[in-house]
């Protein structure tokens, strides 16, 4: 099987998004405006990576190559879910999350990682937490961010 380059997943994350945003029409008014919001913007982002993968050049991308590129980022992103969960808090695993999908996307130097992932985590920190007051998972570990 052979996926067309940008095609298939824009139209996924079209799909999801459309999904997504039906689903935060059940919301009360108040709690609805944010995720569909964000479910909107993934959606026209998952459709406009559709037409221009329809537009671009028409190079086939093997099925298990685009596999195997995607499974290491699944697994940090299934890791970062597991240490939410088992009460590391926000702040520590989202920067390691952060720096392990900074190099899985070709970003090099130590430096230049740890800088981007610090100011990543700092905006989603800032977003979430502080502008629009989500309650992010403390820590249960004294110390631990």
């Amino acid at each position: 099987m052979r996926l067309q380059n940008d095609v298939w997943i824009g139209a996924l994350l079209c799909g999801f998004g459309l999904w997504a945003a039906w689903e935060a029409q059940g919301f009360d008014a108040r709690s609805a405006t944010y995720p569909t919001i964000l479910a909107g913007l993934l959606a026209l982002s998952g459709a406009g990576i559709a037409v221009v993968g329809l537009l671009k050049s028409k190079r086939d991308l093997p099925m298990a190559d685009a596999l195997r590129a995607a499974l290491p980022a699944a697994a940090v992103i299934a890791a970062w879910a597991a240490a939410l969960g088992f009460g590391l808090g926000f702040l520590l695993p989202t920067l390691l999350m952060q720096v392990a999908l900074l190099w899985l996307g070709g970003v090099r130097g130590g430096l230049r990682i740890l800088g981007y992932a610090l100011l990543i985590t700092a905006v989603a920190y800032g977003l979430f937490g502080l502008l629009l007051e989500v309650p992010l998972p403390d820590s249960r570990i004294p110390g631990l961010l």
